[in-house]
């Protein structure tokens, strides 16, 4: 088998999550062999998104789970368990970077980087629909969906320039800065950002196309994809960049795999049977998650957010999972950001368990 890494999902966020889970979901990780931990970043929350969203991480109708809606923040939440965990890697999937100032949040994630040894993923996104309440919460203006790409370009490149150059200025529609001095430089040059969106086929007169090939080291998504939708998008997506003169021979594909895993089909499934049940307007708040497939020209275009389906999630004991595994793995997936769903904190850790012990042996 090829070399794949995986990362976990932890409790950060939703009704399973707390602050002793976080830290012990993390070292767990990382003693069973996860090359990371991930989380998913919003600033706002609300009692009512808390038992909605995340998608079938955690039911509020279970005793053990928490009513308080965290959302533990990324950067914050990172250096800590950095410093309670010795290789482990920690990726955000991903952040509205829009809802921060990029200067000091380029200092936050330098300073973390070279802290850590270099130990963070950037997982960037410009949001969707379903985040507009969280936008006018914090009083920040939704763009369109081009301007927000346009602007989240500006904020890396303002990023990358505070990281590389010992003094740095910088001049654009939405970031403007003269003479800025920020060290400590990241550990090294090059912090890993991995861009967040539907798909990168089309050209570069996508958006989303267009900052990949700028600024990108890796792609995330997946969900509702399919191995043949995978592989076709890299194929696309490759010839791009090819035209545009882009190397993507370091380029990572992580694929965000919706699973629940038991030694028996019938554990498998009441990981997962209870979510149509306590998350039935999950779709309301998961913009990115499609019933049916759809050209992504009308998606975009309209910033829909249709109901969202588990049907595609992967259900199974070990041997259907690593099954699931291999097929992207053919398409073209170098990692993957394992998405477990459970009702229940010690289901999440089972899956971890037995996903550490049954599959990952087998792609090291």
């Amino acid at each position: 088998m090829s070399k794949v890494r995986f990362g976990a999902r932890i409790p950060t966020s939703g009704p399973a999550s707390s602050v002793k889970r976080v830290i012990e979901s993390s070292q767990e990780a990382e003693s069973l062999g996860y090359d990371s931990a991930w989380i998913m970043d919003h600033i706002h929350n609300s009692f009512e998104r808390h038992k909605q969203y995340p998608v079938g991480m955690g039911s509020h109708k279970e005793p053990s789970n928490t009513s308080d809606p965290n959302q533990f923040e990324t950067i914050s939440a990172f250096s800590f368990l950095a410093g309670k965990t010795r290789k482990l890697r920690f990726g955000v999937g991903v952040m509205p970077v829009l809802l921060r100032d990029p200067v000091i949040l380029g200092k936050e994630i330098a300073t973390m980087d070279a802290l850590s040894g270099s130990r963070f993923i950037f997982g960037v996104g410009v949001s969707n629909v379903s985040d507009r309440p969280e936008f006018k919460a914090l009083g920040t203006p939704f763009l369109s969906y081009a301007e927000r790409y346009e602007m989240l370009g500006e904020y890396i490149a303002a990023m990358k320039a505070i990281w590389t150059k010992p003094t740095a200025s910088f001049h654009g529609k939405y970031v403007n800065f003269d003479d800025l001095c920020i060290y400590p430089k990241p550990a090294k040059p090059r912090v890993p950002i991995w861009v967040g969106c539907y798909t990168l086929a089309g050209g570069l007169e996508r958006p989303a196309v267009k900052f990949a090939v700028e600024h990108a080291d890796g792609w995330i998504y997946g969900f509702l994809f399919r191995p043949d939708t995978l592989r076709a998008m890299i194929r696309e997506f490759k010839a791009t960049a090819k035209k545009a003169g882009r190397d993507l021979s370091k380029f990572e594909w992580c694929f965000q795999l919706r699973m629940s895993m038991g030694k028996t089909d019938a554990e498998a499934r009441r990981n997962c049977e209870w979510i149509p049940r306590d998350q039935p307007k999950m779709s309301r708040y998961a913009g990115y998650m499609w019933k049916k497939k759809e050209d992504w020209r009308k998606v975009e275009g309209a910033e829909k957010a249709p109901r969202s389906n588990i049907e595609t999630a992967a259900v199974g004991t070990p041997s259907k999972l690593l099954k699931e595994v291999e097929a992207f793995v053919d398409a073209g997936a170098t990692y993957f950001d394992l998405w477990f769903m459970y009702p229940r904190y010690e289901s999440l850790m089972s899956q971890m368990k037995l996903f550490a012990k049954e599959v990952m042996p087998l792609f090291n």
